[in-house]
């Protein structure tokens, strides 16, 4: 059976803390920053074990009572620096190989902590090659691209937020770059997510694919339908790839579009606007 299409929608501005990762769900989701699940902090408890690679980094997000802990309510402490550190915002650096113990302790109750088991190989990942800038645009590419400004040209209710008509966007072959890679790396790698599996987010990939001094970027993926036509009509019945096209602060854009994997064909669009 192909598996049902998914899409996911990430929106960053320059200057601002931004972390995406898009997990397949059964059916279209609104823009979102999905952070790793946050743990429960109890009494002396042991949190699911941590595998990372020397050089990656991890976040980890603690609840206090339901609520997301606040700075200065836990103490964050390892008992190996050499092999992963951690920040008092529980951002993990693996330093390098061996083992070592990340805790998460209540500021005000030392007693009550939550352990993590971390365990860092000696190794790090090779980086996903970035393509080569292009400037021409295949007709599939093309075909997004006018269907995304025929949609701009329009006002348009994305979930609960009405949106003015927009100026069409431009092609922008960097973005483009940015979004062919990622396209081919998830079909190549047969996986989902606006974050690589060498740990790059989309706003860093479209760094590292030439296009610098942005005021905000975004990204709509999407996986499994099988025209342009569809793929655009998807994103403009979910909320948050809806606001992505439809958001007048952007003024370029770039496709990319990858075959294979488990869904067959997967799609990119790499939204920008420069200083």
């Amino acid at each position: 059976m192909k598996p049902t299409p998914f899409l996911f929608a990430s929106l960053c501005v320059a200057l601002a803390a931004c972390s995406q990762q898009g997990v397949p769900t059964s059916g279209p989701a609104a823009t979102q920053t999905n952070l790793p699940a946050p743990f429960l902090l109890q009494a002396q408890a042991v949190g699911s074990p941590i595998t990372l690679q020397a050089g990656q980094t991890r976040q980890l997000n603690v609840t206090l009572n339901g609520a997301p802990a606040r700075p200065g309510q836990l103490n964050w402490t390892t008992s190996n620096a050499s092999v992963a550190t951690v920040t008092q915002a529980g951002l993990i650096t693996a330093s390098g190989a061996g083992t070592a113990t990340v805790r998460a302790a209540l500021a005000s109750n030392p007693g009550a902590f939550l352990d993590f088991p971390v365990t860092v190989s000696g190794t790090t990942p090779a980086p996903t090659p970035v393509p080569a800038p292009g400037t021409g645009l295949s007709a599939t590419e093309q075909r997004i691209l006018d269907l995304t400004n025929q949609a701009r040209a329009t006002a348009r209710t994305c979930g609960a937020t009405r949106y003015p008509a927009a100026a069409p966007l431009s092609w922008n072959a960097n973005l483009a770059t940015a979004a062919r890679g990622h396209a081919a790396d998830m079909a190549t790698n047969n996986y989902f997510s606006h974050t690589s599996q060498d740990g790059r987010t989309f706003d860093v990939r479209i760094m590292n694919a030439g296009y610098v001094g942005y005021s905000s970027v975004g990204e709509n993926i999407a996986a499994g339908q099988p025209t342009p036509d569809a793929v655009v009509a998807g994103w403009l019945t979910s909320p948050g790839h809806c606001a992505n096209i439809m958001n007048a602060r952007f003024k370029e854009l770039g496709v990319g579009v990858g075959n294979g994997g488990s869904y067959g064909t997967y799609w990119v669009q790499d939204f920008g606007t420069r200083f």
